[in-house]
């Protein structure tokens, strides 16, 4: 189980349940891979234990929510690859 976070710009009040979100999260697994970020689509449950990944959100300005969520990765994005 890996654990990433994520910035929102809305109140974490208004996460939807198993909403899709494409964004950037943060990979916070201990080791040399630390901090390093990915864009992705992904699903977020406010269930900590739903999904098999655990997932820290961060407001606008960075403040933590509390209480940690889980997410399930759909697809990493890259944003380089040539079509």
């Amino acid at each position: 189980m890996g654990e990433y976070d994520t910035f929102i710009n809305k109140n974490f009040e208004d996460v939807m349940e198993d909403e899709e979100i494409t964004g950037v999260i943060r990979d916070l697994t201990p080791g040399k891979k630390k901090y390093k970020g990915f864009y992705a689509r992904f699903q977020v449950s406010k269930d900590p234990n739903k999904y098999p990944e655990r997932l820290w959100i961060r407001l606008g300005r960075g403040q933590l929510v509390d209480r940690p969520c889980s997410m399930k990765i759909i697809e990493f994005i890259d944003l380089f690859a040539q079509t």
